[in-house]
């Protein structure tokens, strides 16, 4: 990841945007980090990767509460179901 700092230089936009075409850019002030700046294609590739994240854990959540109805259902305590769960053979 590229680094341009407030500090030492005045950062021009052209050269921002053609770094953050290659790799995200961090832009530090005060020595710190301030800014991360994403090509579109990278903001892109990171906001699908976090839907399907999100996607994936609500389907998980379905699932174990799916697994705890059905073992209600049949009797099962908590103990157990977790048990049961823990059991890898």
């Amino acid at each position: 990841m590229r680094t341009l700092s407030t500090d030492t230089e005045q950062i021009k936009l052209r050269e921002l945007i053609d770094a953050a075409r290659k790799e995200p850019v961090t832009v530090l002030e005060n020595g710190e980090p301030a800014a991360v700046v994403l090509s579109p294609a990278e903001f892109g590739r990171l906001d699908e990767q976090d839907r399907i994240r999100r996607e994936a854990k609500a389907r998980l959540r379905q699932t174990i509460a799916s697994i705890h109805r059905e073992a209600n259902e049949q009797g099962l305590t908590e103990t157990e179901l977790e048990q049961l769960l823990a059991d890898e053979s």
